[in-house]
């Protein structure tokens, strides 16, 4: 039990040390490719002192952030039936702010000021996980900061390098699985079982991505923001086919380590009663396979509800069925949803078989 205790502390020192590298890593480098115009501008925060104007607003606010703190600027903002920003006299907002010298500016509304109530968001629902799960949900609420930060400052930053997306996905995959499961389970046998599944899962995840994009004439080419990325400099052909597939196994990867840690604690339970490898594995299985039908439900209907607002403009228009079923966006839909729920699906069976080994009599 000391020894155990003594690995945690080990792992939790060096895995925190591994975030501050990342972060500074995320923060410090040069991405390398052209830089949006728009990240010259200022964005600071103002607070509107007055509203002048009708259909096109004209606000006069006051600069509270940025080079310009203290000053009294007018801005525009455009208002419409479904305004983005309906601003109130004594509300902060933060501005698009150019300053063109001699006393000229530009400056138009950007958005309301949401960042505190994202972070206030973001520290109630960890504590939420930590009052409910106890020290289970702290190591849990751990592992989804560690998760975070590895996306957020190791692997975008090291695919605007110009890193493979793909190649680099799967190994931040690999990782977050490893941290986040040690930090949950610690280091117990059921901890390196769901982690050998959860691979697995990754593997029969890559094997059915290949196949259906190929069916269904799909790359990372056709996503919507394509172009944009072009613009902005990000010009590596290859490197952009394959954002689709990473996008999809960061979203899918929560699902399959959920599935994987249900079936190995599962399988580690009902080999208390001293079971053989033969029945250990059959009674496995009975578990498995209510556990594969509830979670291939959450996420084929997770990816659908990011569709939902296309179907019901599909079926304002009155598309024809013929046509709507053989668009792009209908087919990279299928394809997330059925090439993720796939790894999740037959990955329970490969964790029940390697727990069943793993716990036997």
């Amino acid at each position: 039990m000391m020894m155990q205790k003594h690995y945690k502390i080990v792992f939790f020192a060096v895995s925190t040390l591994a975030m501050v590298v990342m972060i500074w890593f995320g923060l410090s480098t040069d991405i390398g490719i052209r830089r949006n115009p728009l990240l010259g501008s200022e964005f600071p925060r103002a607070r509107v002192v007055d509203i002048l104007g009708g259909g096109q607003q004209t606000l006069l606010v006051e600069i509270l952030t940025g080079e310009h703190r203290g000053k009294v600027a007018q801005v525009r903002n455009i208002v419409f039936v479904d305004a983005t920003v309906n601003p109130q006299i004594g509300q902060r907002i933060i501005i698009h702010f150019d300053y063109h010298g001699n006393g000229n500016y530009s400056a138009h509304v950007h958005s309301y000021v949401r960042d505190t109530a994202i972070y206030l968001i973001a520290v109630l629902f960890l504590g939420l996980i930590a009052i409910v799960g106890g020290k289970a949900g702290l190591r849990s609420a751990y592992g989804l900061i560690f998760a975070f930060v590895t996306i957020l400052f190791l692997l975008i930053p090291a695919i605007m390098r110009g890193g493979s997306p793909a190649f680099l996905t799967i190994l931040v995959s690999f990782l977050i699985t490893a941290v986040s499961l040690i930090s949950i389970m610690g280091f117990e046998k059921k901890t390196w079982v769901s982690i050998t599944g959860t691979i697995i899962g990754i593997a029969f995840y890559c094997l059915f991505y290949v196949i259906i994009a190929a069916a269904l004439r799909v790359t990372g080419a056709n996503i919507p923001e394509m172009n944009q990325l072009v613009v902005l400099g990000f010009t590596e052909t290859s490197n952009l086919t394959e954002l689709l597939f990473c996008g999809i196994l960061i979203a899918s990867l929560g699902a399959v380590t959920d599935t994987t840690v249900s079936v190995a604690s599962a399988t580690a339970e009902i080999s208390k009663t001293g079971m053989g490898f033969n029945d250990l594995f059959k009674s496995s299985m009975r578990m498995t396979r209510d556990c594969v039908g509830s979670s291939a439900n959450t996420l084929i209907l997770a990816f659908t509800g990011t569709f939902f607002v296309t179907l019901i403009m599909f079926q304002l228009h009155e598309l024809n069925y013929t046509m709507l079923i053989n668009r792009v966006d209908i087919a990279i839909e299928v394809l997330r949803a059925i090439s993720a729920s796939a790894g999740m699906i037959l990955c329970a069976p490969a964790t029940a078989l390697l727990g069943s080994y793993v716990y036997r009599k």
